[in-house]
């Protein structure tokens, strides 16, 4: 049995991590590269690994940055940036027919929480796993691993889709079978190449 298992931002979504931190140089005269370190580097990778908490995280943040603007008021921007990638939800619908589905993600718990209420995704998968919920982000080989132990099956049947290179590179090390994800059209030819999609469509 092939198991499939989707990143999130970039992928199902769109990348709202890039989003805000253009809106931020771009409304607020925040330097990108800064914004893009805070965002990715280690604050937002202690805040995604469930480290810090959401009023911690802000607060850092904010700070660094020298931001007067409310953290309910950012918080709500950057899951603003996170629009449904309705080719990728359809893919995930027709795969699940016959394969399992999971999703492997670095995120928190307040922008699963609110992205969920917006898109009901949760339920387009089988399963899953979160970098707050394990404690361990990508690219760590440690949370590839929770996604197998949580599949179940070995990594030679498992393909991995994501839209950053570098988070492929441990899954790959693994055994699985990895797809650098270049839109829901190029997905599909991909998955038709594998034989995990008819080529008729």
């Amino acid at each position: 049995m092939t198991v499939l298992a989707f990143d999130l931002g970039g992928v199902l979504f769109t990348d709202g991590t890039a989003e805000f931190a253009a809106h931020l140089h771009d409304d607020h005269g925040v330097d990108l590269a800064q914004a893009r370190h805070l965002l990715t580097g280690p604050l937002g990778s202690a805040y995604r690994r469930g480290e810090l908490t959401r009023d911690a995280f802000w607060h850092a943040f904010r700070q660094a940055l020298g931001l007067s603007v409310p953290a309910d008021e950012l918080a709500a921007r950057w899951i603003d940036g996170y629009r449904l990638d309705s080719g990728t939800r359809d893919l995930i619908r027709q795969l699940s027919r016959h394969h399992g589905v999971y999703y492997l993600s670095d995120n928190v718990a307040e922008r699963v929480d609110a992205v969920e209420r917006r898109h009901r995704f949760l339920g387009l998968f089988t399963g899953g796993v979160f970098s707050h919920e394990a404690g361990v982000r990508k690219p760590d080989p440690r949370i590839y691993q929770v996604l197998l132990d949580r599949t179940g099956v070995e990594a030679r049947h498992v393909v991995y889709i994501d839209d950053k290179d570098w988070a492929l590179v441990p899954a790959a090390a693994l055994g699985m079978t990895t797809i650098l994800f270049r839109g829901s059209g190029h997905l599909r030819r991909e998955l038709v190449r594998l034989g995990l999609l008819p080529g008729d469509q």
